[in-house]
C-alpha cells in the first residue's frame, strides 16, 4: 500500500485512538483544513481496495474493516510545494517530463499538476522565457538562459556552506540536487580546492561553483552553448576559469564554454557585471534604463529621488544581480510582500508599472517589493528628496527642547528644520504650514478645531524613547502629502553669443583626425585614451567602473568630467567602429 506521509499520521492517529476529530487531525498534520479534507477524501477513495472503509460519524473519523490491511505501508516521497516546483522545472529544462510524469513522481492531481505548469510559466515570464504547452512540454529559452535558470534553482535550495562541503548525505537529502549528476558535484567541488581560488567572497565562488557544475551537466546531455555569443572576457576571468579546468581532467571544455564560463566570473566577480553593457546597444544600455526607471518612479510620484546619490548605485547593484540570475518561485503572500503593499499602496504600484515599462518585462511582487523599499530608505535618509518641515509643541524649556530638535533631524535627516514654540503660542501659529507637528503635551481640542491635525507625541525627555513608532507616525503622514516646492535657486545664466563664438573657434582651430591603434575592447580602449594626452585623473575612470558612459539611441559614447588637473578643456570624437 502506497501512501504519503500525511495519509500515514492519519491512519496511525485513527489506529492509536479509535476516533478522531478534524481538530485533532490538525493538530498531527499541521496542514490547513482545505488539505486535510482532501486527503481523507483520497483515503475514503483507495482504502476500500484493501478492505478497509474510513467512516465518520458525528464529526469523528474512525476506520472499520480489515485493519491489519494497513500494517503493510510504504510511504511515498513527500514534497513541499516548492521543492516541487523547482524540481518540475529542472525535469522541464532537461526535457525528461510530461504532464502524466508529474501526476505519478510527485503523486498529485492532474489539477494541481497543470496549476504547478501555470506557476512555472509565469516564472520563467518574469524571467524573460516561456513556456509551450501544445504537443508536449517545453521551455522556450536559450542555452545560455537555461543554464542560468538552473543555477538559479540550484541556489535557492542549497546554502553556500553546503556547496563548499558537499557529501553523499548532502546529496541524499536534497531532491533537487539529486536531480543532477553526483559525479560533477564531485569534480567541480575537487577542481576548486585544488585552484586555491583567493580574493573571492565564499557566495560568489559558491554560484561559481554552481555556474560549472551546471555546464557540465548540460555537456553532458548534448547541450552546446550557442555560437553567436560574442563574449569578451578579461584575462583575468579567463586565467580563473582556465586553472579551474586545467583541475578537471575527466573533462574536455571547448574554447566557446570556456569564454561562457569566463563571462559568468567577470559578471560574478571581476566587473560585477559591467561588461555586458558594451555588449548590447548604447540605446539599451542597462544603466541608463535604471536612470530611466528612476525618472520615471519620480515623475510619477512627484517626488525627484535622482537628487539622491546613493539610490541610482543601489538600484543599479540590486537589479543587476536579479537579471544575472533571477529569483524562482518567491512568496508573493509573505509577510514582507503583504506589509509592502497594503502600507506603501501607491509607490508599490508605480514603481511595478515603471519596472514593466522601462524594462519590458515581468517582475514578481516579492522583487517589487524589494526594489519599493530601496524606494522607501532613500525618503528615511536622504534630505533631498521630500523635505518636511516640523513645529514642535512644547511648554518646556528651549534650551532642552532644542536638544530634542536636534536629536530629531539627525534621526529623520529629511526634516529640514523644526520651529519650536510653547503651547501658549499655538493658535497664533498657521499648522497648514508645517508637514509634521511634534507635541511633548497633550492637545486639548474642547472647540472641535483641530480635528483635522495629526499630532505625533513626544516624551517630555530630550531622549527618542520610540524612534519605531515616531517613523511609523511620519510614513503615515508623508503617504498622505506631496512635497512642498524646493526653492531651489536658480541663477540666470543667459547665453553669451560672443563668449559662445570664440570659444567655437577655439575648438575649431584644434580639430585635427588622428589614428588611434588600440585593440578590440571598449575596457581597455578607454584607458588608452586616459592615458595618451594625461587629460583626466583615475577618479572619472573609478566612476566610468560604476556607470555607462553611452548616450542612449545615439550610438556615442561621452567621456567627461571634471577634475582639478585638467588644464583646459578638450573635445574629442574617436571612431570605435
Amino acid at each position: 500500500m502506497l501512501v504519503t506521509k500525511r495519509e500515514q499520521q492519519i491512519i496511525d492517529e485513527i489506529v492509536k485512538k479509535g476516533q478522531v476529530s478534524i481538530a485533532e487531525l490538525l493538530d498531527v498534520v499541521g496542514v490547513s483544513r482545505r488539505t486535510l479534507y482532501r486527503d481523507l477524501q483520497n483515503l475514503q477513495d483507495f482504502l476500500p481496495n484493501y478492505q478497509v472503509s474510513l467512516i465518520k460519524i458525528d464529526q469523528f473519523y474512525s476506520l472499520k474493516g480489515e485493519l491489519s490491511n494497513l500494517t503493510d505501508k510504504r510511504v511515498v516521497e513527500d514534497y513541499t510545494q516548492n521543492e516541487r516546483h523547482f524540481m518540475e522545472l529542472i525535469l522541464l529544462i532537461f526535457e525528461q517530463a510530461k504532464l502524466a510524469d508529474f501526476m505519478s513522481r510527485f503523486a498529485i492531481s492532474q489539477p494541481t499538476a497543470t496549476n504547478d505548469l501555470k506557476i512555472i510559466e509565469k516564472n520563467l515570464t518574469f524571467a524573460g522565457n516561456g513556456l509551450v504547452r501544445e504537443g508536449g512540454l517545453e521551455v522556450i529559452a536559450s542555452e545560455y538562459s537555461k543554464r542560468t535558470l538552473l543555477v538559479s534553482c540550484l541556489v535557492s535550495n542549497l546554502s553556500t556552506r553546503d556547496i563548499f562541503n558537499f557529501s553523499d548525505a548532502i546529496y541524499q537529502e536534497n531532491k533537487v540536487v539529486q536531480l543532477f549528476q553526483k559525479a560533477y558535484f564531485e569534480s567541480v567541488t575537487i577542481a576548486f580546492e585544488r585552484s586555491k581560488i583567493s580574493n573571492i567572497s565564499d557566495r560568489t565562488q559558491g554560484i561559481l561553483r554552481l555556474f560549472f557544475i551546471v555546464t557540465l551537466e548540460r555537456l553532458g546531455q548534448q547541450h552546446l552553448i550557442e555560437n553567436h555569443y560574442q563574449f569578451r572576457p578579461s584575462k583575468k576571468a579567463l586565467d580563473f576559469v582556465t586553472k579551474i579546468v586545467q583541475n578537471l581532467p575527466d573533462f574536455r571544455l571547448n574554447l566557446p564554454e570556456i569564454m561562457y564560463l569566463s563571462h559568468m566570473v567577470d559578471v560574478l566577480h571581476f566587473d560585477k557585471g559591467g561588461n555586458f553593457l558594451f555588449n548590447e546597444k548604447y540605446d539599451t544600455s542597462f544603466s541608463y534604463k535604471v536612470r530611466q526607471f528612476i525618472e520615471d518612479v519620480s515623475v510619477t510620484t512627484g517626488l525627484n529621488f535622482s537628487r539622491d546619490e546613493k539610490i541610482f548605485a543601489l538600484l543599479n547593484t540590486h537589479l543587476r544581480s536579479s537579471f544575472t540570475l533571477p529569483q524562482l518561485f518567491s512568496d508573493d503572500k509573505n509577510d514582507l510582500v503583504i506589509r509592502v503593499q497594503e502600507e506603501h499602496a501607491r509607490l508599490f504600484k508605480v514603481i511595478s508599472r515603471c519596472l514593466a515599462d522601462v524594462f519590458d518585462k515581468k517582475f514578481s511582487k516579492h522583487e517589487v517589493a524589494l526594489i519599493t523599499l530601496h524606494f522607501l530608505a532613500t525618503l528615511e535618509r536622504s534630505s533631498r528628496v521630500f523635505q518636511m518641515t516640523a513645529l514642535l509643541i512644547t511648554s518646556r524649556g528651549r534650551v532642552s527642547m532644542a536638544i530634542l530638535a536636534r536629536n530629531l533631524q539627525t534621526q529623520f535627516p529629511f526634516i529640514t528644520s523644526i520651529k519650536i514654540i510653547q503651547v501658549s503660542q499655538m493658535h497664533q501659529e498657521d499648522l497648514s504650514n508645517f508637514d509634521i507637528i511634534f507635541t511633548t503635551e497633550k492637545i486639548e481640542d474642547d472647540a472641535k478645531e483641530l480635528s483635522s491635525v495629526s499630532f505625533i507625541q513626544l516624551s517630555s525627555s530630550i531622549g527618542l524613547s520610540n524612534v519605531s513608532g515616531i517613523a511609523r507616525d511620519i510614513r503615515k503622514l508623508r503617504a498622505k502629502r506631496t512635497p512642498r516646492p524646493q526653492n531651489d535657486t536658480m541663477i540666470e545664466n543667459p547665453l553669451d553669443f560672443q563668449d559662445f563664438f570664440l570659444k567655437s573657434q577655439v575648438i575649431l582651430q584644434n580639430f585635427s583626425i588622428s589614428e588611434l591603434t588600440n585593440i578590440a575592447d571598449f575596457n581597455e580602449t578607454i584607458y588608452d585614451l586616459m592615458r595618451a594626452d594625461n587629460l583626466i585623473d583615475w577618479d572619472l575612470l573609478e566612476r566610468f567602473k560604476r556607470t555607462s558612459f553611452g548616450i542612449p539611441k545615439t550610438n556615442l559614447v561621452l567621456i567627461h568630467g571634471i577634475s582639478k588637473v585638467v588644464p583646459r578643456p578638450e573635445f574629442k570624437i574617436f571612431d570605435l567602429t
